[in-house]
């Protein structure tokens, strides 16, 4: 069983590591729809969930409880880059939210 850590430390060590890939993580009140980041080179690149894009996804971000998560190397975003606030801006929303995640 996976240990629960901070979403933000998450997101700040694909920062800090500059990783290229995916992180799906599940809304724990709607396990149908994953929330998908996806990151460049460390920096956060594309947010979907479900119908919701980039900064529609940034603002429900904070009506869900985040379950397990799982990253995925090297995949890519799927077409442009998203007009989204730096990184270190969302790394510093997640971090006031206090949002636990597992990684699996």
């Amino acid at each position: 069983m996976a240990a629960a850590k901070l979403f933000a430390d998450v997101l700040q060590e694909f920062y800090d590591g500059k990783k290229t890939g995916a992180l799906f993580v599940s809304a724990a009140e709607a396990s149908e729809n994953l929330i998908r980041f996806y990151f460049t080179e460390g920096n956060i690149s594309h947010l979907s969930y479900g119908t919701a894009k980039d900064k529609d996804c940034l603002d429900i971000l904070d009506c869900y409880e985040l379950g397990k998560a799982i990253y995925f190397d090297g995949m890519k975003a799927p077409g442009a880059p998203a007009d989204l606030p730096p990184t270190e801006e969302i790394i510093a929303n997640a971090r006031k939210s206090g949002k636990m995640v597992e990684l699996g």
